[in-house]
């Protein structure tokens, strides 16, 4: 099986961190082709596996309890960031 080619790589050549490729992929802006490369990439990449998880979960969380109203600016962060700490505490 031979590996995907990095469809996240941008035109000039700079290939984007984990933490760019995830905020594609949960903003929902990721192409067909990036979600795919991304999935295969989670299975090798526990940082990512993990961010991606969490990251999931917050914005299900927060998607039952707003009502459909806009989720506040900030707020993903800043549950991520009191996670964090209870975490490592």
């Amino acid at each position: 099986m031979t590996p995907l080619s990095n469809p996240f790589i941008l035109s000039d050549g700079k290939r984007p961190t984990c933490l760019e490729m995830l905020q594609l992929i949960l903003d929902g802006e990721a192409t067909v082709d990036q979600q795919h490369y991304f999935k295969n990439h989670m299975d090798v990449c526990m940082p990512c596996f993990k961010s991606y998880s969490l990251d999931m979960s917050i914005k299900e969380l927060l998607k039952s309890r707003c009502c459909g109203d806009p989720v506040p600016p900030g707020l993903v962060d800043q549950i991520k960031m009191q996670i964090g700490q209870n975490t490592s505490s």
